[in-house]
């Protein structure tokens, strides 16, 4: 107890101190469906319920110790592990009546200042706990974690939408193989698998394993798993340049990021150069930066320099329009098609579906290549 309230003073220092403007932008969500997120008030595209305001925050807290929620990145006080980063909503509080919850900063009865609360978020928290790639799953509810801890070894973790492990008797519905080879016919469009083996539970619930022909570093695997009986079948590609390792001091890779404001997702957002040329090297950059990880793997990485690259398309689609002599509309189209390929980029890329990772990044490579060629004139 005394940790978190050391953890809710410290919070409440930085606030108190920082400027009102620093407050994560008011965001639109659905009570009963979290992944949606809106920037304005309306109706869930789901279900229809009107959606409520929420701030959301990138915090961090400790991977074993959950009491542990600060501001600022650091050390676990109580066991010394690397803090993870988590997606949080933000809230503000009394410390003498925690019923109090509202998004503004306030005063409370006793004229003391509100201090900040954090909420953990579905699907706030992707942080591999195993040293392995972790992903979200097609039903927006599961996620998994994939690890190669040892040659001939491949273990699948199952999580719920808080990144908990499920409970034994949700694990038992969970049916699964890995796929070492196959082979894909695309005038038919299907997939035959040529090697593969089934992923079995462990005797203590905790894990999927499955014994295979150890393949040559970097190893890439193919999980395909359904989540209850009857469900679908979700496809999940995996490659591994080295043994996972499980420390026990786990740490968060932080994405690669170019130095800016955190947006509301957790992303830094981009710093935008004020003219043409750095924009476009900017792009083009990111754009290396997705191919680098496409062709690596690294799925679960991806999304951030694809919506960093979303955000320098639209920011050239602003400063073009007052250049002479440019097909305006064209650009234009060419935003929308980076845009919806950046999209598409973060949710294949959490999903970890391989192929379509590669169908996203074509259409999101042609964009940026036909904005570039249409710019080439003014430049």
């Amino acid at each position: 107890m005394k940790a978190r309230a050391f953890a809710i003073l410290l919070t409440a220092m930085l606030l108190a101190t920082a400027p009102a403007a620093q407050l994560p932008a008011v965001s639109w969500t659905c009570p009963m469906h979290p992944e949606i997120l809106e920037p304005r008030k309306g109706a869930c595209s789901m279900c229809g319920m009107d959606l409520e305001p929420v701030r959301l925050v990138t915090m961090y807290t400790c991977p074993v110790h959950a009491v542990i929620e600060q501001a600022l990145p650091g050390k676990c006080r109580i066991c010394a592990r690397q803090l993870v980063q988590m997606t949080a909503e933000l809230t503000f509080t009394c410390a003498g009546n925690r019923e109090i919850s509202q998004i503004e900063r306030g005063r409370c009865a006793d004229g003391s200042a509100m201090v900040p609360r954090y909420k953990q978020r579905a699907h706030g928290d992707h942080n591999p706990k195993h040293g392995g790639v972790f992903f979200m799953a097609p039903d927006n509810w599961h996620h998994l974690e994939g690890t190669y801890p040892a040659d001939g070894r491949f273990r699948v973790y199952i999580y719920d939408d808080y990144a908990k492990p499920l409970t034994v008797s949700e694990a038992r519905k969970v049916r699964g193989r890995v796929v070492m080879k196959e082979t894909f016919d695309a005038k038919t469009g299907t997939t035959r698998e040529l090697a593969s083996a089934p992923l079995i539970l462990a005797r203590n619930g905790a894990f999927f394993e499955a014994r295979i022909e150890p393949p040559a570093l970097p190893a890439k695997l193919t999980a395909k798993i359904s989540f209850t009986s009857g469900d679908k079948e979700s496809r999940f590609d995996f490659t591994f340049p080295t043994h996972s390792k499980d420390l026990p001091a786990r740490t968060t890779i932080p994405p690669t990021v170019a130095p800016g404001t955190t947006g509301v997702s957790g992303v830094s957002r981009t710093v935008i150069p004020s003219e043409l040329p750095p924009l476009i090297t900017d792009l083009k950059a990111r754009r290396s930066e997705v191919e680098s990880l496409v062709k690596s793997g690294s799925f679960a990485a991806i999304y951030a320099p694809a919506l960093q690259a979303k955000d320098v398309a639209l920011e050239i689609q602003t400063r073009q329009a007052r250049t002479d002599g440019v097909d305006h509309d064209a650009v234009e189209a060419s935003v929308k098609q980076i845009v919806l390929a950046a999209y598409q980029l973060d949710s294949y890329g959490d999903l970890g579906d391989g192929r379509k990772v590669e169908d996203a990044f074509t259409a999101f490579d042609a964009g940026i290549s036909a904005l570039d060629s249409l710019l080439a004139g003014p430049r």
